[in-house]
């Protein structure tokens, strides 16, 4: 009697042997479908289907062969989840030995393959094996497309399911990738490809030596130009490629050597969307890169930069550009600096100064508005940046908007100097009319955009205190000079503002302009509004020619002093302050009783003595001796938007030098007295330039630099240790206090020879080792300082 186990099987094996000759010779691709229902219903194995292919396998025609392994393949693809892990590692040896076979054989192979890398129970190291066959035994680039797609997959499955061991190939896995990916065409296979290579990067895989090639196999795709054809299945679009690729030419800093000399190459070409692609690649590169790693190649990055702004004649690439500049600058900005590190912020700043600077001085204006979106776009991109650029480029361009007499002319620089301070490219400055005069309604208007600039200054007092002190009051008072220089009009305007700011009458305001009945001038809780309607009011009245009477005077100035005395807000009360000065300056000679000594020292005004002498007597107090010394320099500046003569202030003629000749006896007792002191702090000095700490050594040579420039003879007694311990210093590990050192020995050079003890010799031979530093700031300081020493020193010296 026959075993009904054993019958099943016999059935079942004539039947597999069917299946095969029907799928093999007789090309009936259905029997595919037939053998992996047979196989899942148990009926056989798939590794007695392996055998029953022995004799087709064996066969010396390639194209049986192939019908042998296709058939397989193709059961595999359905049955692939069903296998055991012995059956896994038998069918990869077979897979692996048939690469080796005709190539007709490789496309259906590659199927079988790719079906058993999503096999759960895939054997420990066959990612490998399956991986060295492939690189070894096929050249991807020869086949046709879906069968380098199979590669391709076959790869990111592995990467996703066998990580570990794929890094454990090392540079070995990227070099295999890049043989494979070289020279593709097909833009699924490149989608495919950049993810393989963007894994690879983020992923941390070991590039070795290849990183250049798999650099070079996926940049030479830079920048991608591909227009899908119409009616495309895929569905790929243009967009899709850049993002991927751009994923993969960002995605380490160790491709910028590579890649930032190339974004400067293709930044020449003419057509746009290159130009656009390569300066979104270079903002995506800032957010990776450190300073080190651009460092090399700002010259250029910023030619290219400068010329898209300047010349280009399309949006699209020039707010390309403005973003790029604004990315570097903000990476630039994130380095840390050192005593001995370079301040590449600095240096890159230059670069960009140097090329706009000079461009908001010129007289056709052509270039102002690019010039001042290339220093907003740097300036915005850090607090550091801004502070530097608003140093650099703000006196000059307030100072070419008060020269300009054209209403076009300011109307542009207006615009220039609210973009550098802002953070976007909105007009944030309202244009003034046709006519060449302002109204009253346009200043507030133009308050009200101002006020965007405020507040967004506010996180910063040095901003703030540009547009409060400055920007705000010249412009205001610029607009009012050409509105009030007609004596009624003037008039006019100056009872409107008093009546606004001090009852809130708004009725010549459009209508709903404000809400109604507020109290502008003290406005709780709002200090940046009541700081600019003070910059209003001042623009205003200070304007007015001294011959038009100013409405309310008595109460307006009571107003404005409390503001000024119990305001807690720096920029309100500074405004009421100079408003309030103002105002004092032009108020007929027997009028002025009010304490403000600069209003009153322009006129040559009698109480202007009284509040000079109560300043110097100050100056010995010491909570207040600061700021009194600060009122000094308040007296001698020039004021930059109330007490001058463009605002039609009482200025009389040298009243500088007839305040120095009233008070030099003065200042002589006091720089003598301060001499005393300083005799007495000196032993304190020099113990502090021995400390080890270098924030004490650095203030203490700041302290000394500014004495040393005119030096009090009470130096002298302890001059040549002065200069033993600060020559010391110009060997210190920080570049901040060799600086310093070097400066205050330049200083010392300033003492007669036979005053100088240790001798010019020895100076000079200790400035030698600084001429040989790394940084060339110190070396520039140490050349200056031994051309002094060394004309000290020599017979026809000084």
């Amino acid at each position: 009697m026959v075993e009904p186990r054993l019958f099943v099987m016999a059935a079942g094996s004539a039947l597999l042997v069917g299946l095969v000759e029907e799928f093999v010779s007789g090309q009936q691709d259905s029997k595919a479908a037939d053998t992996a229902t047979g196989l899942k219903a148990g009926q056989f194995t798939i590794l007695q289907l392996v055998e029953a292919l022995g004799l087709h396998l064996a066969s010396s025609q390639p194209q049986t062969r192939a019908r042998g392994v296709q058939l397989l393949s193709n059961v595999l693809q359905q049955c692939h989840g069903d296998l055991t892990e012995r059956e896994v590692d038998v069918l990869l040896a077979f897979y692996e030995n048939r690469l080796k076979d005709h190539y007709v054989i490789t496309p259906h192979v590659l199927k079988g393959m790719k079906a058993l890398t999503k096999c759960s129970v895939l054997p420990p190291g066959s990612a490998v094996s399956i991986l060295k066959s492939l690189f070894q035994d096929v050249h991807v680039q020869s086949l046709m497309l879906v069968e380098r797609s199979c590669v391709y997959n076959i790869l990111t499955q592995l990467m996703e399911s066998r990580e570990s061991e794929l890094k454990g190939l090392g540079a070995d896995f990227v070099f295999g990738f890049v043989q494979s990916v070289d020279g593709e065409r097909d833009p699924r296979n490149l989608l495919l490809a950049f993810q393989i290579a963007r894994k690879i990067i983020h992923g941390g895989y070991d590039l070795g030596k290849f990183t250049e090639e798999l650099f070079e196999v996926t940049s030479c795709y830079f920048p991608i130009d591909f227009s899908p054809p119409p009616n495309d299945p895929h569905g790929i679009t243009q967009e899709e490629l850049i993002l991927a690729l751009r994923a993969v030419l960002t995605g380490t800093p160790r491709f910028a050597e590579f890649l930032l000399p190339l974004i400067i190459e293709k930044l020449d070409s003419d057509v746009q969307s290159a130009k656009v692609d390569s300066l979104q690649t270079l903002t995506a590169c800032a957010s990776v890169y450190e300073h080190k790693e651009l460092a090399e190649f700002l010259p250029g990055l910023w030619a290219s930069l400068r010329r898209e702004v300047f010349q280009t004649a399309s949006e699209r690439v020039e707010s390309a550009g403005l973003a790029a500049l604004g990315a570097l600058t903000a990476c630039i900005s994130r380095s840390v600096l050192n005593s001995d590190s370079e301040d590449y912020l600095n240096v890159f700043l230059d670069l960009v100064l140097k090329d706009c600077q000079h461009h908001l001085c010129e007289p056709d204006l052509k270039l102002v508005w690019p010039s001042a979106k290339l220093l907003q776009a740097t300036s915005t991109a850090s607090y550091r940046a801004s502070h530097r650029v608003a140093a650099a480029i703000m006196p000059s361009l307030i100072e070419q908007y008060n020269s300009r007499t054209q209403v076009s002319h300011t109307s542009q620089l207006g615009h220039s100097i609210s973009v550098i301070d802002s953070d976007d490219n909105e007009d944030v400055i309202s244009p003034p009319t046709g006519t060449g005069s302002f109204s009253l309604e346009e200043v507030i208007s133009v308050c009200h955009n101002l006020q965007r600039i405020a507040e967004h200054a506010q996180d910063t007092e040095e901003t703030g205190r540009v547009f409060h002190d400055i920007i705000i009051p010249r412009l205001l008072g610029l607009a009012l000079q050409a509105f009030c220089c007609v004596t009624r009009l003037a008039g006019q305007t100056a009872s409107r503002a008093v009546s606004l700011f001090l009852d809130g009458d708004m009725s010549f305001l459009p209508e709903n302009a404000f809400p109604s009945q507020i109290q502008l001038l003290k406005q709780a809780g709002d200090s940046w509004r009541q700081s600019q309607m003070v910059c209003l009011l001042m623009g205003c009245v200070c304007s007015l020619p001294r011959s038009v009477e100013v409405p309310q005077m008595d109460r307006l100035l009571l107003e404005l002093e409390e503001l000024s005395c119990t305001c807690d807000h720096p920029f309100s009360y500074t405004s009421a302050a100079k408003c309030y000065a103002g105002l004092v300056n032009k108020r007929p000679a027997g009028e002025s009783s009010s304490p403000v000594a600069k209003a009153l020292l322009l006129r040559y005004h009698p109480l202007s003595t009284a509040l000079t002498d109560k300043l110097f007597s100050l100056l010995s107090d010491s909570e207040l001796g600061s700021l009194a010394a600060d009122g000094f320099s308040l007296l001698m500046s020039d004021s930059p938007d109330v007490l001058n003569r463009g605002c039609n202030a009482d200025v009389r003629i040298m009243y500088r030098q007839r305040f120095f000749t009233e008070n030099s006896a003065k200042l002589v007792q006091g720089f003598n007295s301060a001499a005393q002191v300083l005799f007495i702090l000196l032993p304190l000095l020099l113990e502090a330039l021995s400390c080890p700490d270098q924030a004490v050594q650095l203030s203490t040579l700041s302290c000394l630099q500014p004495v040393l420039m005119d030096p009090p003879s009470a130096l002298i007694t302890q001059l040549e240790a002065l200069v033993g311990r600060t020559l010391t210093l110009t060997t210190s590990p920080a570049m901040k206090v060799r600086i310093a050192s070097l400066r205050c020995i330049h200083a010392l050079s300033r003492f007669p020879e036979h005053e100088v003890r240790l001798g010019p010799g020895l100076v000079l031979r200790a400035l030698a080792v600084p001429l040989d530093d790394l940084k060339r700031m110190v070396r520039n300081e140490a050349v200056v300082a031994r051309n002094e020493w060394f004309l000290l020193g020599s017979p026809g010296g000084r």
